[in-house]
């Protein structure tokens, strides 16, 4: 069985289901253990995850997603 990671954001907790580095930004790929249909993508800077900030940096994310093949 594989381990993942759980982080706690908004009172929810998520794991987090991939880690993508991409021009010194990490790009987390997040599902909510409650409910599959709940997913979030954030990036981490330091100890913190935050929301992505521009439309570009999400199409960043979801292209990283589509290349790494998690859908």
């Amino acid at each position: 069985m594989k381990e993942f990671e759980v982080v706690e954001i908004n009172e929810m907790s998520y794991i987090i289901l991939k880690e993508v580095t991409y021009k010194e930004t990490s790009y987390l790929y997040l599902s909510n253990i409650n409910d599959e249909e709940d997913t979030l993508i954030r990036k981490a800077e330091g100890d913190m995850i935050i929301p992505l900030t521009s439309e570009e940096e999400f199409e960043i994310a979801c292209n990283l997603l589509i290349k790494e093949g998690l859908i």
